[in-house]
């Protein structure tokens, strides 16, 4: 019998918070780019699930407050299983991204952004 870890108060899930000031215009962005439809609405932030475990927000409060500024993330970082492919579909609907860079052996990642200018990363391994 192997040995029994204990159990965390962290429970693996994730969400993504993306900060957006047009919050309908980008959840139609978000949906045609990346191909995910929302899969909840709660107040004033759509969720988008990518996986059982990770699902992305968009919102247009910070901690449900209309008068704080929204804060700016450094970037969204998304994985991909064929980045060359993911490049390509995003070139096809009009995205400018950036070229295809190899910064480590096996690792590859390009940038674009958002109708908000904010930055995506797309990764992914050999």
């Amino acid at each position: 019998m192997g040995e029994v870890i204990p159990k965390s108060m962290i429970n693996g899930k994730v969400v993504i918070w993306t900060y957006v000031e047009q919050l309908q215009l980008s959840v139609e962005w978000y949906s045609y780019i990346l191909e995910m439809e929302p899969t909840e609405r709660h107040d004033a932030a759509y969720f988008f699930t990518i996986n059982e475990h990770t699902k992305l927000a968009l919102c247009n409060r910070y901690m449900r407050n209309p008068k704080y500024e929204l804060p700016v993330n450094d970037c969204l970082d998304l994985q991909a299983d064929d980045i060359f492919e993911t490049h390509r579909q995003l070139e096809a609907k009009g995205v400018l991204v950036g070229p295809v860079d190899n910064p480590f052996p096996t690792y590859y990642e390009f940038y674009f952004v958002d109708i908000e200018n904010n930055k995506i990363r797309i990764h992914g391994f050999e």
